[in-house]
């Protein structure tokens, strides 16, 4: 064979090796993203709602919707639009499934808080034509439950985080926590006036040992007891630091000295700016194991004077053992809320 037609033919075979090898790049390229795009949206976080009440047929179900979620979100209506019809819920109760239901419509509402209502489907039939067993509306009696998407929970598992907690706890709560108030501005002389809004015994750290969550307040000292408006337009005159109050959310854990250790989860720094006005409390209302990891989140119910709302934590533990929470929902969120 010439010189020139055997260059030529390895000049061939070599390009067309290389457009094959481009084009497979460029597929495995193409698949690359799409998986990237499917675990993005594998790795959406779970629709967690705070059950507040039920029609008394059972056939309603109305849960309070995170903040958090709305925001990212974008809109009440996208979240409610992001739940099919047909999905299936269940009714937590600190780790513990009580109840599954199944939806045929969804709908928004934004008139106390965001809400969503869920209408209960009727039950389905299995494949020997038999129905299946019916949601039973007694379950919505119970207290602290939650509504978690079913396909997301491990059905074997019936953990519950929940403990009675002691007799007498209240003392030991506030003195290892009164002075974490300091750290948020709080004046010295006021400390002795921290009070408990919530306290719950659940085991956080799966050792099958109750950690201690408390919510804790310290009002303004010189708050107006009334609805005077005059009395109050001369309190809401004064500086902003005279008319701050303080809310937290702590956990108490015990060390391997047996002494107790408290920390802050979340805290709400703000100052009073209109009659009645008063800082929100925070109590732990659930606790479910979600995105995978061994450690639960939290369902975290803020109460307000006109308003509920909900958040959800996720927690992480650094080399030193110590805990740090973060939003389930918005990761860069702040949990030190400053208003």
């Amino acid at each position: 064979m010439p010189l020139r037609q055997f260059s030529h033919k390895i000049y061939c075979s070599l390009s067309t090796s290389l457009l094959l090898l481009g084009i497979a790049i460029g597929l495995n390229a193409c698949f690359s993203q799409n998986n990237d795009k499917k675990n993005e949206v594998d790795k959406s976080p779970v629709p967690i709602f705070l059950f507040i009440q039920a029609s008394p047929d059972g056939k309603t179900i109305e849960g309070i919707v995170p903040s958090d979620l709305v925001e990212q979100v974008g809109s009440l209506d996208r979240v409610i639009q992001s739940i099919p019809v047909g999905s299936k819920f269940s009714l937590i109760q600190f780790g513990k499934p009580l109840g599954m239901f199944q939806v045929s419509a969804v709908r928004g509402s934004d008139v106390f808080g965001a809400i969503a209502s869920f209408k209960v489907q009727a039950p389905a039939e299995n494949e020997k034509n038999q129905p299946t067993k019916g949601f039973d509306p007694a379950i919505l009696r119970q207290p602290n439950l939650t509504i978690v998407a079913s396909d997301h929970l491990n059905p074997s598992s019936d953990h519950t985080y929940f403990f009675n907690c002691p007799s007498k706890i209240q003392p030991l709560v506030l003195e290892k926590s009164r002075n974490l108030f300091l750290k948020l501005g709080a004046n010295q002389a006021s400390i002795p006036q921290v009070a408990i809004a919530s306290l719950v015994c659940a085991d956080i750290d799966g050792d099958n040992q109750p950690e201690i969550i408390a919510g804790l307040r310290l009002d303004n000292p010189i708050r107006p007891a009334g609805f005077d408006p005059q009395v109050w337009k001369e309190f809401l005159s004064r500086p902003a630091l005279e008319r701050q109050e303080y809310s937290m959310l702590i956990m108490l854990r015990k060390s391997a000295n047996g002494d107790w250790t408290s920390e802050p989860i979340l805290t709400h720094t703000r100052a009073l700016s209109y009659i009645n006005d008063s800082v929100s409390s925070y109590a732990l209302y659930g606790i479910q194991e979600i995105n995978g990891d061994r450690y639960p989140e939290i369902v975290v119910q803020e109460i307000g004077l006109n308003s509920l709302d909900v958040r959800v934590f996720t927690p992480t533990v650094d080399a030193q053992g110590k805990w740090q929470w973060r939003s389930y929902y918005q990761n860069q969120r702040s949990l030190n809320i400053v208003q």
